[in-house]
């Protein structure tokens, strides 16, 4: 049997992992077979297990070789996240994923999403998947501590709640593009510009309550509130 030389076989693999993300967009992870793989790669069963032991291996495959690609693509990102402004720094992020989850003619939106309902009875895939998202997460954290040296963010903020609340609206931009397929990384910025540049009310806290008061806007004078009766309060 001839020898093959590891660039092909990591070809193979790829072919083979592409066929399992394409089975499972049609029938689910559930209702996929390692029949229906084999058939999709256009491979014989024993070129398959040459590879992969059986289905539970090319689900963690895929989900693993999703995780890994998108985190080469985040690297560059993070690499220069301390001398980029933080609107810009999201717009970079939303950009990778809709750039990587799209490149291959696959929506790896919906494939992640299905990922995600698998990790709920799977261990093994939802260590994988929680295995990636604490490391982005921390890895934003860190981008968070940049800024606070640029003051970008008020050095009162912990770092690690600024990325948790981040990586939530990232997350929310995955969900949205696999559910509703209107998400772009242009509107996800404008929102998020919208957003840090908004009147919000200011909390001040009570007890175990927060009270929430409407700070004026700046340049605006705080005028006197005429009471219904026509007395100024």
């Amino acid at each position: 049997m001839p020898k093959i030389s590891e660039e092909q076989r990591q070809a193979r693999r790829n072919q083979i992992v592409s066929a399992v993300w394409r089975c499972f967009l049609r029938k689910g992870f559930q209702g996929t077979s390692l029949d229906d793989i084999i058939r999709e790669s256009g491979l014989s069963s024993g070129a398959v297990y040459t590879h992969f032991t059986g289905k539970e291996e090319l689900v963690l495959a895929a989900i693993s070789n999703y995780m890994s690609q998108l985190g080469g693509i985040f690297a560059p990102v993070f690499a220069g996240a301390p001398a980029t402004a933080p609107i810009d720094f999201i717009h970079q992020m939303a950009s990778a994923i809709k750039k990587h989850t799209n490149r291959t003619g696959v929506d790896l939106n919906r494939v992640i999403l299905m990922g995600w309902g698998e990790a709920q009875t799977n261990p093994a895939v939802k260590s994988v998947i929680s295995g990636f998202q604490a490391r982005y997460r921390a890895g934003l954290a860190d981008v968070m501590r940049h800024w606070q040296r640029k003051n970008y963010l008020s050095s009162d903020a912990h770092p690690e709640v600024v990325a948790k609340a981040l990586f939530s609206f990232m997350l929310g931009f995955v969900a949205q593009q696999a559910l509703l397929g209107d998400a772009t990384p242009e509107a996800l910025t404008k929102g998020m510009e919208a957003l840090l540049a908004a009147n919000l009310p200011q909390r001040k806290k009570t007890g175990n309550l927060f009270h929430v008061t409407r700070k004026p806007r700046l340049g605006t004078p705080n005028k006197k509130q005429t009471h219904p009766s026509g007395r100024q309060t």
